[in-house]
C-alpha cells in the first residue's frame, strides 16, 4: 500500500466516523484540539498526522486508535452481504423459510442481549 493511497483510505475512514458520530469537522476539531482545516486535509487525503493526534481523534470520536485504521470494514461486510444474497436467490421457498427463522433467531437473541 503506498503512502498516498494509505493517507486516502485513513481520511474517509476519519470521516466516515466523523460522520457516524454525527459532528462536523470543526467540531471535531475542536474535541480533539487541532486545526479545522488540518481534519480536513486529512479526510480528503491531503496530509497525514502525528500519533499524538491520532490518540486525540480517537477520544474525540469515542473510539479505539485501531478503527481509525480499519479501512477495509465495508469490503468485507458488503461481500458477506453479496454471498448471502446469492444464497438467498438460488434457495426454494422451504430453504427461505428456514433462512427467515435463523436470521430472525439471531435477531431476537441480540435483542435480548441488549
Amino acid at each position: 500500500m503506498d503512502y498516498g493511497y494509505f493517507k486516502k483510505k485513513f481520511g474517509a475512514r476519519l470521516k466516515e466516523l466523523r460522520e457516524k458520530k454525527g459532528i462536523s469537522q470543526e467540531q471535531l476539531a475542536q474535541l480533539a484540539d487541532l486545526e479545522s482545516r488540518h481534519i480536513s486535509r486529512m479526510e480528503t487525503g491531503g496530509s497525514f498526522t502525528t500519533l499524538e493526534n491520532i490518540s486525540k481523534i480517537s477520544k474525540a470520536l469515542g473510539v479505539e486508535i485501531q478503527l481509525l485504521f480499519a479501512f477495509d470494514h465495508k469490503n468485507d461486510s458488503d461481500l458477506i452481504a453479496k454471498k448471502i444474497n446469492r444464497i438467498v436467490k438460488t434457495s426454494d421457498k422451504k430453504q427461505l423459510e428456514m433462512i427467515y427463522k435463523v436470521i430472525l433467531a439471531i435477531v431476537i437473541k441480540n435483542w435480548t442481549l441488549v
